[in-house]
Formats: structure tokens, C-alpha cells, sequence
């Protein structure tokens, strides 16, 4: 089983990860923003078992994690929130958006990406 990531509007798929590999996303995704107080973009979807992505609302969330993990020197907060911001970079761009990079503050986040976007599209 797999638990697939489309846009709200169900044009694109943006990424079909294994079942337990998607819901792990999603909580972390969930709390994140909570935690944050940014809504996410994602919306369960019943029909398909996965989740509905609201591109402009998850950009805002994926622009507010890139911001956070910028704004601190934190090594284990960078680690915290690494994959989920990767994965959720992924998957924004695949949908045509983007996130506004501030290049000092990235400490080498985006040197895996390319290795992300691999593992994604193998899923």
C-alpha cells in the first residue's frame, strides 16, 4: 500500500511514498506546524488513503520551516526538522513552487536534496 501525496485540485501527484513512510510525514508534518502555529496544506483524502496538497498554504508552511531551521545555529533542531523540511522542499517543488533561500543561514541543508528528489521519485 501507498499513501500518495497529490494537489488539491488532483492534476499532479507530487510524491507516493509507502503507507507508513506517508503517515510518518504527515504526523511529523501535523505537529511541526502546530508546534509552529502554520497550518500545513494537507488534507486527509478518504478516497485515495493519502493526502491532499494545498500548494499555496503549504509553501507558506515549507517557507516557515526553511525560515525556523535558518534562524538558529541549533544542531539538534537542524537535525529535528532536516528531513521533514527536505522532503516537504520536494515535494513543493514538484508541485512548481519554491521556497525564498537565505544561503547564510542554510548551513549546508540543501547539499542532500538532490538525493531526496532520487529517493523521492523511487517511491
Amino acid at each position: 500500500m501507498s499513501y500518495p501525496f497529490q494537489t488539491a485540485d488532483t492534476s499532479r501527484t507530487l510524491w507516493d511514498p509507502a503507507l507508513r513512510v506517508g503517515q510518518t510525514y504527515v504526523a511529523l508534518a501535523r505537529e511541526a506546524g502546530e508546534l509552529s502555529g502554520m497550518p500545513t496544506g494537507l488534507t486527509d483524502n478518504e478516497r485515495l488513503g493519502g493526502s491532499d496538497v494545498d500548494l499555496a498554504v503549504f509553501q507558506q508552511f515549507t517557507q516557515g520551516l526553511y525560515d525556523r531551521y535558518c534562524s538558529t545555529n541549533n544542531f539538534v533542531l537542524h537535525g529535528l526538522l532536516r528531513g521533514l523540511l527536505l522532503t516537504s522542499i520536494v515535494m513543493l517543488e514538484k508541485g512548481g513552487g519554491s521556497i525564498d533561500r537565505n544561503r547564510d543561514g542554510e548551513s549546508g541543508l540543501l547539499e542532500d536534496l538532490d538525493a531526496y528528489v532520487r529517493a523521492m521519485h523511487e517511491d
